[in-house]
């Protein structure tokens, strides 16, 4: 199947979108079928290299100063001609709000390709609501009729899929959760604790993280809830443990976040790091023993998914959909103010290593049964046959 996958813009500062799309991308390809993407190339927001295998279309924009607005001059035009070339058979469209998302929308109407929609969070009540005023207007003007002209909707979790659905959209969703990538090893929860003289010792430990790690990963941004974590650090502030926040800072959070930390004395013990990734990303990962995931909205956090197959427990905040993580013995589902967070911090850091270690390998083994490309990218391409007229309602629509 032929299939163009579009995203505003083809860059990690865009946040899980990003990693979603493009690890989509590449999992249809390596199942044979013909897959294009799209996206924004921004002086500000430059475009990376795409997937292996999976060419990248760009159209270049601009940043309107002032009122940080993207216009991208001639776009239907290059659009128009990116779709003849391809001649996709279904335009997969990511995100809301930025021009290249208008322009698609006008793209799949003029050549009467049928438009899926994956939100990607942007119709989450927090995330409209924040600094909003922009995307009122936008509402008003064109947003509004681009989503009532989808052809089908994709979730990431029947969270996302109510949410749409507050917004009064009748057409059908598909809900699919995002996939992850399961690396070959999980976290081996050791630390270079109580290292002896004997030098084999030494040198087979000198790698080893010297105190247990509780990782955030993601964007720093005020819908990750991160003050909230650390005012919950400085409650608990358990021994031998650091806090480690890692990712792009965004409206100037990061600074917000180390000035917070200095007023409640954990500035010791909470670090800081830009993003990550490749190996180094992996190295974080093997090295950590709890991972925490508290934002006010998630439409699935992909954050989360990556913890759990690299082998660590999860803290997650009840306004994210991770509840599963009960049910399986693989980490906390807590409410996601200070006092709740502290009350799971507590409790998994007093945790001992091989407890959290077993919470971790069941976490991973739930993130591989569910969120294994394989599976995902055979509900994919049945959805897009569906939307073609190809074959019957696959199960994980909802009408």
């Amino acid at each position: 199947m032929k299939i163009l996958l579009s995203i505003g813009a083809w860059n990690p500062a865009h946040g899980g979108p990003f990693f979603s799309v493009g690890n989509l991308a590449k999992a249809l390809a390596a199942n044979d079928h013909i897959v294009s993407l799209l996206a924004a190339d921004y002086p500000h927001m430059s475009a990376e290299a795409p997937p292996e295998g999976v060419p990248l279309e760009l159209v270049y924009g601009r940043l309107v100063p002032g009122i940080r607005q993207t216009v991208i001059p001639r776009a239907s035009r290059k659009v128009d001609q990116i779709i003849v070339d391809s001649m996709p058979q279904v335009i997969h469209d990511n995100g809301l709000w930025l021009t290249l998302n208008h322009k698609m929308a006008q793209a799949a109407q003029r050549h009467s390709i049928p438009r899926m929609l994956s939100p990607r969070g942007t119709l989450d009540p927090w995330a409209f609501q924040y600094r909003n005023w922009k995307k009122r207007i936008a509402m008003e003007l064109y947003q509004r009729k681009d989503l009532e002209r989808v052809d089908c909707f994709h979730a990431a979790s029947a969270l996302e899929a109510g949410n749409i659905r507050k917004f009064g959209l009748r057409q059908p969703i598909a809900i699919i959760p995002n996939g992850v990538e399961v690396p070959g090893q999980p976290a081996h929860f050791r630390v270079a604790e109580n290292i002896s003289g004997d030098k084999e010792n030494a040198l087979a430990t000198s790698n080893l993280p010297k105190e247990r790690i509780a990782l955030f990963m993601g964007r720093m941004h005020p819908v990750k809830n991160l003050p909230a974590l650390i005012q919950a650090w400085a409650k608990v502030q358990p021994s031998g443990w650091r806090l480690k926040l890692v990712g792009s800072s965004e409206v100037g959070h990061r600074e917000e976040l180390e000035k917070l930390a200095e007023q409640l004395g954990v500035a010791k013990t909470v670090m800081f790091s830009g993003p990550v990734y490749g190996e180094e990303k992996t190295r974080l990962f093997r090295d950590a023993q709890l991972f925490c995931l508290v934002s006010h909205s998630e439409n699935f956090g992909i954050a989360a998914a990556e913890g759990l197959a690299a082998g660590l427990p999860l803290i997650a905040s009840k306004t994210i959909p991770w509840e599963a993580v009960v049910k399986e013995r693989a980490g906390w589902w807590v409410d996601g103010s200070a006092e709740g967070l502290a009350e799971a911090l507590a409790e998994a850091t007093k945790r001992p290593p091989d407890d959290l270690e077993a919470m971790g390998l069941r976490g991973r083994q739930f993130a591989m049964s569910k969120f294994g490309w394989k599976a995902i990218v055979e509900k994919f391409i049945s959805v897009y046959g569906w939307m073609n007229g190809l074959c019957e309602r696959p199960s994980c629509i909802e009408l």
